[in-house]
């Protein structure tokens, strides 16, 4: 039996108990983030303020974004909405889908879902649901939920309904035939399926995951009700799999498993109600496949197509739906005139023909014609923050070092 690390909620008994988990976690987080202190590396004056009390400690400096950071990216031609998820401020923000930057200028939200109330936190994968006009939003790191709100959320608004996850769970795709959503678990190369309206502490349906499946370290996830498919991008840090002995967990299947693997990446296709250690259908991987640190993926089955947003060189890969081995993918969006950059999401609105991506590091999201190729500038594009805004790229930083050779601090994301 493989050991589910911080997947308690696969048992009725853990309920309660990851019940009151959830709850003092909330409490940990809002109390360590009404008193984070920015340790300053050179020496200098302490300004005195007023209202401070004794044992206070108030930065020399900081470094911060104080604009939304967009993360993941849905989009509803029938309402008419794209929505971000926000991994810096903590929140959601949706826009009109014709909305625009004008001269470069911020772009208003239709809505900002924001504060201690929402329960958003480090969020990754969003999805909207049309039929039911609900926003769902994951928590990756942190929190370990999945929040449920109404397309008019604004504010500090609480969610309609929750549902406790694995740790480190990332994308979310949904599907309206099975009625179930698909989320990927980086830490447990899995993913896991729930029911449509889960909530609170319930047990998924059922779990792919084991080393047939391919999975290995998965992020972007897209569910394909017409073909009967479930696709994942997966980054390719293979951590081994963790074997129940009955006196705790013990690391296998890898030749060093304390150690794990590091696999090229890939996007491995499964059977839309594949269970356990369930292989692939179909596997791209390989130098032609140009995928490097791929992030979100964008669902065309109309045109038996997906979109990668292909991080690491920041490109959008456009790929045939029955792509297979070491393929090249069909388009490549890349260059100084997409203003691509770093991608985590990307999304594809078949009615109005076109392709959205979000990027990581210039608060911006970019709109593309869906045929667009090669270098070609975007339609338009929503800024989170006035065009050539610095952005520090800060991703849940939990430590800190310096460098006193280089004079340089270290933040690893």
């Amino acid at each position: 039996m493989l050991c589910l690390v911080g997947m308690g909620v696969l048992g009725r008994r853990h309920k309660t108990g990851l019940a009151l988990s959830l709850v003092l976690l909330l409490l940990l987080i809002l109390v360590f983030s009404c008193n984070s202190v920015v340790l300053p590396f050179a020496s200098g004056p302490v300004l005195a303020q007023d209202n401070v009390s004794p044992g206070d400690f108030i930065p020399i400096r900081q470094v911060s974004d104080p604009y939304p950071v967009f993360n993941g990216i849905a989009v509803d031609p029938a309402s008419g909405l794209v929505a971000m998820t926000d991994v810096n401020r903590k929140g959601l923000l949706t826009y009109s889908r014709t909305g625009a930057s004008r001269r470069g200028e911020s772009t208003p939200p239709l809505r900002q879902v924001f504060g201690p109330l929402t329960n958003v936190g480090f969020v990754a994968g969003i999805a909207l649901d049309s039929e039911r006009k609900e926003i769902l939003a994951l928590n990756n790191d942190i929190e370990d939920t999945m929040i449920v709100l109404p397309y008019n959320s604004h504010g500090n608004q609480a969610p309609a309904r929750m549902l406790a996850v694995p740790h480190q769970a990332w994308g979310l795709a949904m599907s309206g035939k099975q009625q179930q959503l698909a989320l990927t678990v980086e830490i447990q190369e899995a993913v896991v399926i729930y029911r449509r309206d889960a909530r609170n502490v319930e047990a998924p349906v059922r779990v792919i995951r084991g080393p047939s499946s391919g999975l290995a370290d998965p992020h972007g996830i897209i569910w394909d009700d017409q073909h009967d498919e479930i696709t994942v991008a997966n980054h390719g840090n293979y951590r081994g799999l963790l074997k129940n002995t009955g006196g705790g967990c013990v690391p296998t299947d890898t030749e060093e498993p304390e150690s794990g693997e590091i696999r090229p990446a890939s996007i491995t296709t499964y059977s839309a109600d594949a269970k356990g250690d369930a292989k692939p259908l179909r596997t791209i991987q390989g130098d032609k496949t140009h995928l490097d640190f791929p992030m979100g993926l964008g669902d065309d089955p109309a045109n038996n197509e997906f979109a990668v947003a292909n991080n690491g060189d920041s490109s959008i890969l456009i790929f045939a739906r029955t792509a297979d081995g070491n393929a090249s993918p069909l388009r490549l969006l890349s260059g100084p005139k997409t203003q691509i950059n770093r991608p985590m999401g990307v999304a594809i609105d078949t009615v109005n023909n076109e392709l959205w991506v979000s990027n990581f590091i210039d608060h911006s999201a970019l709109v593309f014609d869906r045929k667009a190729s090669g270098n070609v500038a975007p339609k338009r594009i929503i800024r989170s923050a006035p065009a050539g805004t610095p952005s520090p790229g800060f991703g849940n930083p939990q430590t800190v070092a310096y460098d006193s050779k280089r004079d340089q601090i270290l933040v690893p994301n």
